[in-house]
């Protein structure tokens, strides 16, 4: 098979290259030439130049290509513009979509996402593929906004029998190249003083990465999951703070015993978030009020229809995910 990965700079699409290299198919990345690529580069896997969100960059990627694995996003929630998702999230998707249609590509795969279900999850609700979704619209849900909306021009295509398509939307992705959950907590166990923003410790559906991609290529290769969409998490329940904690102990650092008032934190992400705009910063403050949002909140992911059709299950237990994690970040550390 040959395949192309967009955003195989990012967490889940690298390791969606990497784990198609290790199974011996052909693999080409979509990047732009502003991207970091000394993680491609090492893997030997083939760098076509392009941007989602510049169609006419996007033929030469596309060229001889069977499968497509479309996992570039902005992942930044609760950072950014409307029209800044709505490039990359939304018209970079229908973008993709449409230059697969013209290339004749056999497969589209699109990375979706949990946080779609997020306003469905109130009240403990368990999210399967057929849970309602919407999302209100606000400077804070701009991602989940633009990811239901890419979510459903993808189906479009498989309705409109232009594309045959398939997604996966996965829990809380975490592992090597995670810029985002994971720093996240390891930066705040990295303090002289650990402390944590409220009481709250919330069911995540925490997956590690190479599990996503597993299932990625799994649905992407299987005739049942045409038109197919797919959750992608724990089997078993994992809280936020069992989390930090076991990232803790992995760092071997101490666990999270201080209790900051979550209103107090949710000042301080304010000013954070402030200062960054009126300094014009460039990268995601590390922390802002959206990502607060999550301490307070649940996302409980039915995986059944996965396990049942396909006979997917994650390999890679929390304790391993993290210690893999750990080393990852110790060796960036190290240069």
């Amino acid at each position: 098979m040959k395949a192309l990965v967009t955003g195989a700079t990012g967490l889940v699409g690298s390791h969606i290259a990497e784990r198609l290299l290790a199974q011996g198919h052909q693999v080409r990345a979509l990047a732009r030439k502003t991207s970091n690529l000394d993680h491609l580069r090492a893997t030997g896997i083939e760098v076509v130049f392009g941007d989602v969100e510049d169609r006419e960059s996007l033929p030469p990627a596309l060229d001889g290509i069977e499968v497509v694995f479309h996992a570039a996003a902005r992942v930044t929630p609760g950072w950014g513009s409307w029209q800044q998702f709505e490039a990359t999230i939304i018209k970079g998707t229908e973008n993709m979509l449409w230059a697969s249609a013209n290339a004749g590509v056999s497969r589209f795969l699109y990375v979706s996402s949990c946080d779609i279900y997020v306003e469905a999850c109130h009240g403990g609700i368990l999210a399967n593929e057929s849970t309602p979704c919407e999302i209100t619209f606000t400077p804070n849900t701009y991602y989940e906004c633009a990811k239901l909306q890419a979510d459903k021009q993808v189906f479009d295509y498989q309705r409109l029998e232009r594309l045959r398509v398939s997604a996966i939307r996965p829990g809380w992705v975490y592992g090597p190249r995670d810029r985002l959950l994971c720093d996240r907590i390891a930066r705040q166990l990295e303090m002289p003083i650990v402390m944590w923003p409220g009481k709250a410790n919330p069911r995540i559906p925490l997956i590690y990465a190479s599990d996503v991609a597993d299932c990625a290529i799994m649905v992407a290769t299987s005739e049942k999951a045409v038109g197919q969409c797919y959750n992608v998490g724990p089997l078993y329940e994992v809280r936020l703070r069992d989390f930090a904690a076991a990232m803790a102990r992995a760092m071997e650092r101490p666990e999270p015993n201080i209790f900051v008032p979550y209103g107090l934190a949710y000042v301080w992400a304010t000013i954070i978030e402030l200062w960054s705009k009126l300094s014009r910063a460039r990268e995601m403050p590390y922390l802002n009020r959206a990502s607060l949002g999550h301490l307070k909140s649940e996302i409980l992911l039915d995986v059944s229809k996965v396990r049942r059709e396909l006979g997917w299950e994650p390999k890679v237990s929390l304790d391993e995910g993290i210690r893999l994690y750990v080393e990852w970040r110790r060796r960036q550390k190290r240069g």
